[in-house]
């Protein structure tokens, strides 16, 4: 694929240069995509096996435990990791190989140190956290087993970081790759020999300490191959590249600080409102969630550096944030709405009948995914990229103020579903922010009316699956197959009826997903039936 800059320079069309710039986003996503697939798919895997083996209740306290190590991990990394990241490119792209393990050097022990000193807080204060946070004192041993997840993790989360900087793709999902495999082999071993929950978390927390060795063998490789500034010039102290790279990393810690804050405050308020039972159904509705997730994650990712390369170009950066809204919409909204319509199925085909609330569940969580259709996948990209990550920030604590009264009323009220409620809430209020602020900052719009074909496509094409789901006798793997067909089918009959999507577009779509060679023929085949029904009925120039 030919690189962004390289074509920049080539063509004076806009057009063509924000076409190239998706390109290489795109081919990043499906870098990304690829190892979080295999990932994914074995961590799914592994939660199946878990929530079947364990049954809802213990399920739902294997869920709780980890809510205590992942509260303590706030306080490891304070911006650090992405200033690694950052800094390690930096500083490579320029050959300046000592300053990289100067900024190695400081990233990495700063990391090593102060996960060392939560973990050792954590143990002496774990009674205390699992009483408070838990609401169940009788946990406090499974929470001690989880403690050392947060000095594992923490320092893998470095390393991964700094195998970024190094643009080293291959072995950060690898890491990921190695993470959910061990867990996969560990945790359901020891459970089928006979420690039941305690199997469950001895896995968990061995496989992380494998990708924590794994992740030290990788970065040292990188370490060594650097090499020290012949001219003997001074290097920053470890205490000003700490600053420089707090103050880098700061805005950022606390966007995701306060993420993770709420991550920990939605598990603390189903502890206190919830059953361990509808707790555990929870969960595994959000195990399926990862499904959308997948789709958008690496899409998000790819965008971030995509952004930065039209930093200076604010008109550009506009109609890359369109064309941005429309594809992702084209891909997430579907997805999303197949997945709410077909919950039941899903659900109870991979986890069992036991899990009779999930479905529901999975219902009212998915529907977030639908915000794509006004940039919530492509917002936070489009600012980090801009570098304006303060409007981030504001969504953020905007989602806070939202969630956090707007859950534990409606938690209290509605239970789990209040929660849900709750959750879709805050993230239409955070996502109608940002977009304001595109909006009024940098005139930057989506397709409204194209968003709103796309979700009309998308809904109208689940209407063949009433039936089968209302009526059909038939297995729920039979019911996923019939559906599918039937859903795709029908929204690709639709989208271009609709004018969700048109010549153009499919164009565009095709070059960039043909680059993925295992999606070829596919994508072929779909522009081909696609093109037929353009023909039919031709769009208006």
């Amino acid at each position: 694929m030919r690189s962004f800059k390289a074509e920049k320079t080539s063509s004076s069309d806009p057009t063509e240069k924000l076409i190239c710039a998706i390109e290489e986003a795109a081919g990043g996503a499906f870098l990304l995509f690829g190892g979080g697939t295999l990932a994914t798919g074995l961590g799914a895997l592994y939660s199946i096996i878990i929530a079947r083996l364990l049954g809802p209740e213990l399920y739902g306290v294997y869920s709780l435990a980890f809510i205590v190590p992942g509260f303590l991990i706030l306080f490891t990394d304070f911006g650090v990791g992405p200033a690694l990241t950052r800094y390690i490119a930096y500083h490579t792209a320029r050959s300046e190989e000592s300053r990289v393990k100067s900024i190695m050097r400081t990233g990495l022990s700063f990391s090593l140190l102060t996960s060392i000193i939560v973990s050792i807080a954590g143990f002496f204060s774990a009674s205390q956290l699992t009483r408070i946070l838990l609401n169940r004192p009788n946990m406090l041993l499974l929470v001690s087993i989880s403690i050392p997840l947060v000095f594992f993790q923490s320092f893998s989360a470095a390393a991964k970081c700094s195998l970024l900087g190094f643009n080293d793709m291959k072995n950060y999902a690898i890491l990921d790759v190695v993470c959910q495999a061990s867990r996969l082999l560990l945790g359901p071993t020891l459970i089928l020999a006979g420690l039941s929950i305690l199997g469950a978390f001895g896995g968990h927390v061995s496989a992380y300490m494998i990708v924590f060795i794994l992740s030290v063998i990788l970065i040292y490789r990188h370490y060594r191959r650097l090499k020290s500034d012949p001219n003997g010039n001074r290097e920053n102290s470890f205490l000003e590249n700490l600053k420089l790279m707090i103050g880098y990393g700061s805005p950022l810690y606390l966007s995701t600080t306060l993420q993770n804050i709420l991550a920990t405050v939605r598990g603390i308020i189903l502890a206190y409102f919830a059953t361990n039972l509808l707790i555990g159904n929870f969960n595994t509705a959000l195990n399926f969630a990862v499904l959308a997730v997948l789709i958008s994650s690496p899409i998000s990712n790819a965008l971030f550096p995509a952004f930065s390369k039209l930093s200076d170009n604010h008109e550009e950066a506009r109609k890359m944030f369109t064309y941005a809204v429309k594809y992702t919409s084209t891909l997430i909204v579907p997805a999303a709405i197949f997945i709410a319509t077909m919950s039941k199925d899903l659900v109870f085909f991979i986890y069992g009948p036991k899990y009779t609330s999930a479905p529901k569940y999975l219902t009212l969580y998915i529907l977030n995914f639908l915000y794509a259709s006004l940039g919530s996948i492509v917002l936070p990209s489009f600012f980090n990229g801009l570098g304006d990550t303060k409007v981030n920030l504001k969504a953020s604590v905007i989602y806070a103020a939202t969630f956090i009264p707007s859950a534990v009323i409606l938690t209290y009220l509605l239970n789990v579903e209040g929660l849900l409620t709750a959750t879709l809430v805050s993230t239409a209020t955070s996502t109608i922010y940002s977009l304001q602020a595109a909006i009024k900052k940098y005139n930057a719009k989506p397709d409204l009316k194209n968003s709103a074909t796309i979700c009309a496509s998308s809904a109208l094409s689940a209407t063949p699956l009433i039936p089968l789901i209302l009526y059909s006798s038939l297995p729920n793997l039979a019911n996923l197959t019939i559906g599918a067909i039937l859903y795709a089918l029908t929204y690709l009959t639709l989208a271009p009826i609709l004018k969700a999507i048109n010549q153009q577009d499919l164009q565009t779509l095709t070059k960039i997903l043909t680059k993925n060679k295992p999606l070829k023929p596919i994508i072929n085949l779909i522009a081909s039936y696609e093109n037929r029904i353009l023909k039919v009925f031709p769009t208006k120039k």
